[in-house]
């Protein structure tokens, strides 16, 4: 969501070089109807180009600002105007009008567009253009398609320069027949300004069924015969599926999408120049679709053979691209230039119609914007051959926006994709259905605009900032679109994941709760714009802002944007507001005194030119000297007062309007009062301040009274709960003192000492869970000093008797488990003695070893008896602690 600094800049107030930038001189010039959304200004970086009539304006946007606050701070003063802009003569027609202006991505050539012609200038450099010379600048000029955009032609809808164009000259001009021609120009060689590198008619193409046949666009001077298509197939708009950019999928930029006005959606892909710009991304992003794609359908037993044709004819496509070794053009660095596959047609399958998902309601489409899908780094490259570069969040599917004449934007999502596909080359004898597969848009949100009535045609323009953004203009305004918020859940719901389970539930909960932000920039729907020209945004880094832009009726209308502030850590998410005071102002179109405020009257010339008349003889009257009652005074005071009554009702229909507006200020502000007195009417009964009066003036907004009473009860609750907490600790603690007795005395203090001495000495470190309500329970309660432990009760532990007892123990064990082997031995060799003879020294043996045992055994009696005596000695004391 973007942060708006301000709606009515100063440096566009009437009479500053901003505000004069923008006027229409010839006031007498009848506006052309075109039927298409006018596009008269352009840019190129800070500089800003604007048609009128017949004329090209050229100005720098600091100029402008910096002109007018200086103007502004001089207010008062007389001034000397002096032109700030630049006049470039175009070779428009005198009887023509410009209706759109589109400057190539290098900066190099402007396209100029009338309602059936198209001109290609040379724009000259800024520095050039900055000299101090006021006088008009002549441009080098081509006219595109002679005789393929006449006046006898079909008018033309609009002018797009190709994104992956090698030398930014790749221009694609549509018209409204759906003809569409792709300009290779250069200025060194005329033929390319008369004869299109591909041309195709859309009606044509949406019936072929091989590319043998005859798909050219109509030709001057050749009848054209009927189609049925030639009422669903009115192109309402173009545009290109991508920017060219490293972050973006591979088909999108070569992706020509054509929107009708009928709700159709067509897409043209691959559409490319001879010769054509490779991002670094691309080549790795189509190798990594066309191969996997080709192994999966190689594995597919269910596939269709279009499928399989359609996969066959990427990889021959690819194939042929990956053999040539690209050009480097000199001036640009990390720019390969390949040139396009001729194994193919250059003349692609037209995709479509795209039918929305679920169908939207009435209403024509006057514009398309597509946002391209975002790629797969990870799969791309290889850990060597991995490059670091800035590829922000986004999705990985497609956005379609689509802009309708009923002011409602259709957010629409390209699931299936665009890749490339071919008409086979020969028709097939056997009709098969997979090879009109539809194609679906799922159409994710319709957002509502405010309605206008006026002759507005609702368009697109991208955002500098963010591809996620974008800036539509309609009749009641400039509207901010953002995608942001919803597109990283749904980015992450369409991750793989290893179950499928709560997919459904969790996209249904998505698809019903995110929604685009819209922000309402500038307009009113009470105020609508009329003759709005798409709006333009240029970033002005020196301001840390950039400008939208545009012009209502020679009104100049812009919006400054705060930019985003990047994050100073890697992890941390950007802060795209700062922290500013809260802008609660409603938009508002910024109000401009119409020219008949400033106009002076043209009675005084009119008489003075009467009175030079009469004097030279060439009048019949004398108005210098006396006024007598006569035809020639009633004719004269006709002429005059016909004068006056004209300048008087242009006066008073522009006071009229400034009284409307002053009106509705009016009416607006006493609604803002209104909202703020029962804001805090609100406040003051949270609050507990509603000492209101009792008496109420007629009109006013109701009063919510019984604030206070209602915080005093909940205050005096808590009061009397805070009492009954307090009684029930008083009764539980008198309570205790009766069941534990009195307090110890110094013997009894000695004894317990006595008592835990003995039991440390015993036991050791052992916690014994004595009776809580006896002298050893309330000896060992939280917090005594008599029950703290220390560090070095473990080496008192190692020497209590329970701890030499214990020792004992296993003494004893392990004296047990020696006798029992010992005497198993002693058995053994008795029953080896009874088997052989004796003698006298194995009896002596023998008899050496039994009185051995017998002291064992002795030594046994002993320590059993110990261990006896200890044990009961134990139980005597313990039975004592107790």
């Amino acid at each position: 969501m973007v942060r708006v600094l301000d709606r009515a800049p100063r440096w566009l107030n009437y009479s500053t070089p901003g505000f004069d930038f923008f006027q229409d001189k010839s006031k007498t010039r009848s506006a052309q109807k075109h039927d298409a959304p006018t596009k008269r200004i352009a840019h190129r970086g800070t500089e800003v180009f604007f048609a009128v009539g017949k004329e090209l304006r050229w100005a720098d946007l600091r100029d402008l600002k910096d002109e007018g606050e200086q103007r502004e701070g001089r207010h008062g003063r007389d001034i000397q105007k002096q032109t700030s802009y630049k006049v470039l003569l175009t070779p428009v027609p005198a009887d023509r009008q410009i209706q759109q202006i589109s400057v190539a991505p290098d900066g190099n050539l402007i396209a100029i567009l009338t309602s059936h012609t198209c001109h290609v200038c040379i724009l000259p450099s800024p520095e050039q253009l900055r000299s101090p010379e006021q006088a008009p600048h002549k441009m080098r000029y081509f006219t595109v398609g002679e005789t393929a955009h006449v006046l006898e032609k079909s008018p033309i809808v609009s002018a797009i320069w190709h994104p992956l164009s090698s030398l930014g000259s790749g221009l694609v001009t549509i018209t409204r027949d759906a003809c569409v021609r792709l300009w290779e120009l250069n200025i060194h060689d005329r033929s390319t300004f008369s004869q299109p590198i591909v041309a195709v008619d859309l009606k044509k193409l949406a019936n072929a069924t091989s590319a043998r046949e005859d798909l050219s666009a109509s030709k001057y001077g050749v009848n054209k015969g009927y189609s049925a298509d030639d009422v669903d197939m009115l192109v309402a708009g173009a545009c290109f599926g991508g920017t060219a950019g490293d972050d973006e999928d591979g088909w999108s930029s070569m992706t020509l999408w054509v929107a009708m006005t009928e709700g159709d959606v067509y897409a043209l892909c691959p559409f490319l120049p001879v010769h054509f710009y490779a991002p670094p991304t691309l080549l790795p992003s189509l190798t990594t679709s066309v191969v996997a794609k080709s192994n999966f359908l190689a594995h597919d037993q269910e596939a269709s053979e279009a499928e399989r044709r359609v996969a066959r004819q990427q990889e021959l496509w690819l194939q042929e691209l990956d053999e040539q070794e690209p050009i480097c053009i000199p001036g640009r660095e990390d720019m390969d230039v390949y040139e396009r596959p001729k194994k193919l047609s250059p003349i692609a399958k037209l995709q479509g119609p795209f039918q929305l998902s679920p169908e939207p309601l009435s209403g024509e489409i006057t514009d398309i914007h597509v946002v391209a899908p975002k790629v797969n780094q990870d799969d791309l490259f290889d850990d060597d051959e991995f490059e670091e570069r800035p590829i922000a969040e986004g999705l990985s599917i497609g956005i379609v926006c689509l802009a309708t004449s009923t002011n409602q934007i259709h957010v629409c999502l390209n699931i299936e994709g665009v890749e490339a596909e071919w008409l086979p080359m020969k028709r097939s004898r056997a009709f098969q259905l997979e090879d009109d597969s539809t194609h679906n848009l799922l159409l994710f949100e319709t957002l509502d605009l405010a309605n206008g009535p006026a002759t507005t045609y609702p368009t697109f323009t991208h955002s500098p900032e963010n591809r996620y953004e974008l800036f539509t203009t309609q009749p009641s305004g400039i509207y901010s679109l953002s995608f942001k918020p919803w597109i990283a859940a749904l980015e992450d719901e369409l991750a793989p994941q290893d179950g499928t389970k709560g997919v459904e539930f969790r996209l249904d909960v998505l698809l019903n709760s995110s929604s685009t932000t819209v922000e309402h920039l500038l307009g009113n729907s009470l105020e609508p714009l009329e003759q709005a020209n798409s709006a333009i945004a240029i970033i002005d880094a020196t301001d840390a802002e950039f400008v939208v832009l545009t012009s209502a009726s020679s009104r100049p209308l812009a919006v400054l944007l705060d930019q985003p502030v990047a994050a100073s850590h890697p992890f941390e998410p950007d802060e795209y507001h700062r922290n500013n005071p809260l802008i609660t102002f409603e938009s508002r179109t910024p109000y401009i005194p119409p020219d008949e405020f400033f106009q002076p009257s043209r009675l005084p010339g009119q008489i003075e030119a009467w009175r030079r008349a009469s004097s030279t003889g060439a009048d019949l009257g004398n108005l210098r000297g006396d006024l007598n009652f006569s035809p020639y005074t009633l004719q004269k005071f006709t002429a005059a007062h016909q004068i006056l009554s004209n300048e008087t009702h242009a006066i008073n229909t522009a006071a009229a309007e400034l009284f409307r507006r002053v009106d509705r200020m009016l009416s607006e502000m006493k609604d803002q009062v209104a909202k703020v007195r029962d804001l805090s009417n609100r406040v003051n009964s949270v609050t507990g301040e509603d000492e209101f009066p009792q008496s109420q003036r007629p009109g006013e907004p109701e009063l919510v009274r019984g604030g206070r009473d209602k915080i005093q009860k909940r205050v005096e609750g808590q009061r009397e709960k805070t009492r009954e907490l307090q009684d029930r600790v008083e009764r539980l603690r008198r309570k205790m003192r009766t069941v534990s007795g009195k307090e110890l005395s110094s013997r009894e203090r000695q004894f317990a000492e006595e008592v835990d001495r003995i039991q440390q000495t015993v036991l050791g470190g052992k916690n014994v869970s004595p009776n809580p309500t006896g002298p050893a329970g309330i000896l060992q309660m939280e917090n005594s000093n008599l029950t703290t432990r220390t560090e070095e009760d473990d080496d008192e532990e190692q020497d209590s008797l329970l701890s030499r007892f214990e020792e004992v123990q296993k003494v004893v064990a392990q004296l047990q488990s020696q006798t029992e082997q010992l005497q198993k031995e002693r058995e053994a060799a008795t029953e080896e003695g009874a088997s052989r003879p004796t003698s006298s020294s194995d009896f002596k043996g023998t008899d050496f070893r039994q009185r051995k045992m017998d002291e064992v055994w002795q030594l046994l009696e002993r320590e059993t008896a110990l261990v006896e005596a200890v044990s009961a000695r134990l139980e005597n004391l313990q039975m004592g602690a107790r």
